[in-house]
């Protein structure tokens, strides 16, 4: 977990785990080079006093909608085993994209629908390969008594720099922290040249 972020509305603690690597390169009899590119999800989670989500054992597959057991305690790709009683995430995006940052917005700044609910900013990736690279951006997820109220949404994006180089991976920014202002507004920065952005809105 790197994300992780305090729900005021519901008096929780919520995170944002990210998914392991490697899949294909260490154990090729079971996955492909295109599960290594788009296996496991990441995870965004409620985390209570003795949630189990599975670590290290456990990861979730997207395609199957399951936890599935990893391949370094039996699993091969189609076991669930000790993982079919661990519990799934509130949702599940895509794999490798580096969510290192979750923000619930408490602000009234921006319209009603983002009152209270996640900001999440996505560092990106460099292990999808054969796959194009991706993320970069930061995502939102409404959020209603605690759990998702809608599908999740790209809020900002472009810190990539151009498809090309977002493809590649070689982007000139990487959002990495996210932080909300005394008016409301929210604040991103970067760990790759420093830059910190701040998104208002005006009617």
């Amino acid at each position: 977990t790197v994300g992780l972020d305090w729900n005021n509305t519901v008096n929780e603690l919520y995170v944002m785990q990210h998914g392991r690597d490697d899949l294909h390169r260490m154990f090729e009899q079971y996955y492909t080079v295109k599960d290594n590119a788009e296996l496991p999800a990441e995870e965004f989670l409620l985390a209570k006093k003795g949630s189990d989500f599975g670590w290290p054992y456990c990861y979730f597959d997207p395609k199957q909608d399951k936890k599935m057991l990893a391949p370094e305690y039996g699993g091969d790709g189609k076991i669930q085993g000790r993982c079919g009683e661990i519990e799934k995430p509130l949702v599940a995006f895509p794999a490798h994209l580096a969510p290192n940052a979750l923000l619930f917005y408490t602000g009234d700044q921006f319209p009603e629908k983002y009152k209270n609910g996640a900001f999440i900013a996505f560092h990106g990736s460099w292990n999808r390969a054969p796959e194009p690279q991706a993320g970069y951006f930061v995502a939102f997820v409404p959020m209603k008594d605690g759990k998702p109220g809608g599908n999740w949404e790209i809020f900002a994006d472009g810190f990539a720099g151009g498809d090309d180089k977002k493809a590649s991976g070689r982007v000139d920014y990487r959002p990495c922290g996210l932080a909300q202002g005394p008016d409301g507004s929210l604040y991103v920065s970067d760990d790759r040249k420093g830059n910190i952005w701040k998104i208002s809105y005006k009617k």
